[in-house]
């Protein structure tokens, strides 16, 4: 699909977005106890970063408004008229199109979009301070060039999220988050027994900071970078270019999609949205 017009840069200082400096150097990337290995996790290795700042929580829903009003910038499931919500936070009967014949969890919902986002009889209203979902890559970059950013590499994302700390597992270290000790959003599978209307994202700046103070660097919403889907499997063959994503999101769980890992990496086509999915945004 072409991509929309360049929008305008932004006209304030900052929409409202706090920023942290990230230092340069020596970076890790990766991991030697991979998961997925086919997911590209393998192996550890080393790299080297500039300096850069990178907004301290996932873009928001108030901060993409922001951006909406002052450019007029639809999105590409606003265009599209559709995207893809997770089965079990349907909280109405919607009309679901269709469904990933290989994740059939996935549901085409009309009318699904970042001001609906489990369709179009849930307004984004009163979610202010969520991240913002049902955003493809093209829309998360539009937004980065608008407020005179870029979308971090990989690199810089795993660099960033490690928080200054060696090869480890989580943002904090090695220790296993559980139910009883939530250090990200994870595990909300859609179970029956599971409300609808709490599967789903949380605050931005939810739980604990990492050590450069960043939040929610993993669980919550997966979020896009600006590297490709060079060394994945399912890239390959694909005729709409892919990029990676990290962090895992709310839906990750460690019996499945044990994702929520700073090595942990998917991809996905640039002009695809789903409700779990959202971004932040580095700095030069």
């Amino acid at each position: 699909m072409q991509r929309q017009a360049a929008v305008r840069s932004c006209t304030s200082a900052s929409p409202g977005m706090d920023t942290v400096r990230i230092p340069g150097g020596r970076a890790l990337v990766g991991t030697n106890r991979p998961v997925f290995p086919g997911d590209g996790e393998s192996p550890l290795r080393e790299r080297t970063v500039a300096p850069l700042r990178m907004t301290a929580t996932a873009i928001t829903n108030r901060q993409f408004a922001t951006f909406v009003a002052e450019t007029g910038y639809r999105t590409e499931a606003e265009r599209f008229g559709w995207s893809f919500v997770f089965s079990g936070a349907l909280v109405h009967t919607e009309p679901v199109e269709g469904r990933v014949a290989e994740l059939p969890w996935w549901c085409r919902v009309e009318g699904a979009d970042w001001l609906h986002p489990k369709g179009r009889s849930v307004s984004v209203a009163g979610l202010e301070a969520l991240p913002v979902v049902h955003v493809s890559f093209n829309d998360a970059a539009a937004f980065a060039m608008w407020c005179g950013g870029r979308l971090p590499t990989e690199v810089e994302w795993e660099h960033a999220a490690r928080g200054g700390k060696p090869d480890v597992r989580y943002p904090w270290g090695d220790d296993e988050p559980d139910a009883t000790d939530p250090r990200c959003r994870f595990g909300q599978t859609g179970s029956p027994e599971a409300n609808p209307k709490e599967v789903g994202p949380v605050a931005a700046d939810a739980f604990a900071a990492n050590g450069y103070g960043l939040y929610n660097m993993v669980g919550n919403v997966w979020e896009w970078t600006s590297s490709s889907a060079d060394n994945e499997s399912e890239a390959i063959g694909s005729l709409v270019p892919r990029k990676t994503l990290k962090g895992g999101s709310y839906l990750c769980h460690p019996d499945s999609c044990f994702r929520y890992r700073i090595a942990a990496r998917i991809s996905n086509s640039i002009d695809t949205s789903t409700g779990h999915t959202g971004f932040r945004v580095a700095f030069s």
